[in-house]
């Protein structure tokens, strides 16, 4: 008997396109690459020496960040950026806080 996954209660997931996965991907990356590529150029331009040297490679890297950023928006979507949030709340242990109110502790 041939039957469709909705009648055998599984969960259909929709095909991923490649556009979207490098979306989600862009997403995830980005903020962890702003942050330590910035502080990887401040330490080679102290290393080197040459401390503008440091400044402009962070800030190229910074702002291929946000290109990064812009970018995995437009591919990803509404759907893709939702993914990537909850992705990252996993992966860093970040917890949903209860939507109700929580009253203060008196001693």
């Amino acid at each position: 008997m041939d039957e469709t996954p909705a009648a055998r209660n599984e969960t259909v997931r929709p095909k991923r396109s490649l556009r979207f996965k490098i979306g989600v991907f862009f997403l995830v990356v980005n903020m962890p690459f702003g942050f330590g590529g910035g502080f990887l150029a401040a330490a080679i331009g102290v290393k080197k020496g040459q401390p503008k040297f440091g400044l402009v490679l962070g800030v190229g890297i910074y702002i291929l960040s946000w290109i990064m950023l812009g970018l995995g928006i437009w591919m990803a979507g509404p759907e893709g950026v939702q993914l990537a949030k909850d992705l990252c709340k996993k992966w860093f242990g970040v917890k949903k806080e209860s939507s109700r109110p929580v009253a203060p502790r008196c001693r």
